[in-house]
């Protein structure tokens, strides 16, 4: 065998053995099979709002219960687990909104105008295993976030972008839950 055929073959051998597994199965244990996703709470505080250092933000009503609903529609089509009542529930997930960010990202050429914006949506939130009685994991301050152009070709409004904000922390929600990441 030629000596760079040795090197490569020697190179891809790493590679194989060095390369990490990805795979489509849960690492949840066995035993939790449904989940209850009980509705979102709304904590934002509506008197800091209009406050310069916080003028880019906006309040969006009922944002927590798109959030809910979007959660929900992910565990759904995941399908790892089953979306439940809380009574027959194996995990109950339980968050809180406690902030919207809309932050100004790319400004024009003059400074007049902001050309980009990234929207963000904070939430608390824990996961509980009611079979065996204990905390599974808490994250503070867990985001999802989408961002979006205010004007040329790749202009787009605010309320797609708030819907890919919404389904991006939902994505992030299930995968924190079944892949543990």
């Amino acid at each position: 065998m030629p000596h760079s055929w040795r090197w490569g073959f020697c190179f891809l051998a790493f590679l194989a053995l060095g390369s990490c597994g990805y795979s489509t199965k849960s690492l949840l244990p066995g035993h939790l099979r449904t989940i209850y996703i009980a509705p979102f709470t709304n904590e934002i505080d509506l008197t800091q709002e209009n406050t310069y250092t916080r003028r880019f933000r906006s309040y969006r009503p009922r944002l927590e219960g798109d959030i809910t609903s979007a959660i929900t529609e992910k565990f759904v089509f995941d399908g790892y687990l089953q979306v439940s009542d809380e009574e027959g529930a194996d995990m109950v997930l339980q968050g809180r909104l406690i902030d919207f960010r809309r932050d100004p990202l790319r400004y024009s050429t003059g400074r007049e105008t902001v050309e980009e914006y990234r929207l963000s949506l904070v939430v608390d939130m824990q996961m509980e295993d009611r079979v065996k009685g204990r905390l599974m994991w808490r994250e503070s301050s867990f985001v999802g976030d989408a961002t979006f152009f205010t004007s040329g070709a790749r202009a787009t409004s605010e309320e797609t972008a708030l819907t890919e904000t919404i389904d991006d922390l939902a994505e992030r929600v299930v995968a924190r839950t079944v892949e543990g990441w």
